[in-house]
């Protein structure tokens, strides 16, 4: 079955269709037993609806419902007036509402885009570097100067004097800069 043909069997079980199509349809019914099954269905569904379907009981009749409504729809329209003058509060509240949802956003970015950096270390710390040496025979003087962004290690033979070797000018000892 085609919608089409769901479409007139649902018709048909309403009570919506004309005489020729409702012989049509119902000529239908009996040969295709798809088309039965679904007959049955719906009017199962039908019962069901009608069967639960509340009543509700007005006091009033429907006339008087109708009348009070063209009355309302013929009588002429009122103008409201605009209230003379809004008082304080109610100015307040209409700026400060959306004020307040942008102080919050403000203070959301400001948040979030300072835990995102890195902190600034200003006390020296960060220009500090540690020198390990893993030699027993080679010592080593280090020296950083923050002004001129340099780093100096000084190597050395631990069983030699350092001044006596610094004095005579070693070729041995190396300098990294």
């Amino acid at each position: 079955m085609n919608w089409e043909q769901q479409l007139k069997l649902q018709a048909w079980i309403d009570g919506e269709l004309s005489e020729s199509d409702a012989r049509r349809v119902a000529a239908m019914v009996e040969s295709n037993a798809t088309a039965r099954a679904l007959a049955e269905e719906l009017r199962m569904a039908r019962a069901f609806i009608s069967a639960n379907e509340p009543v509700v009981a007005v006091p009033e009749s429907r006339d008087f419902y109708w009348s009070q409504i063209r009355r309302r729809i013929e009588s002429p329209e009122t103008v409201r007036e605009p209230v003379a003058g809004l008082s304080w509060s109610l100015v307040w509240r209409r700026l400060a509402t959306p004020l307040s949802g942008l102080a919050l956003v403000a203070f959301l970015a400001v948040i979030s885009f300072n835990s995102f950096r890195s902190p600034v270390i200003d006390d020296g710390s960060r220009f500090m570097v540690e020198v390990e040496n893993l030699s027993e025979d080679v010592g080593s003087i280090s020296y950083r100067s923050q002004s001129e962004n340099m780093f100096v290690v000084y190597l050395y033979k631990k069983d030699q004097d350092v001044d006596s070797e610094t004095s005579a000018g070693s070729s041995d000892d190396t300098f990294f800069q």
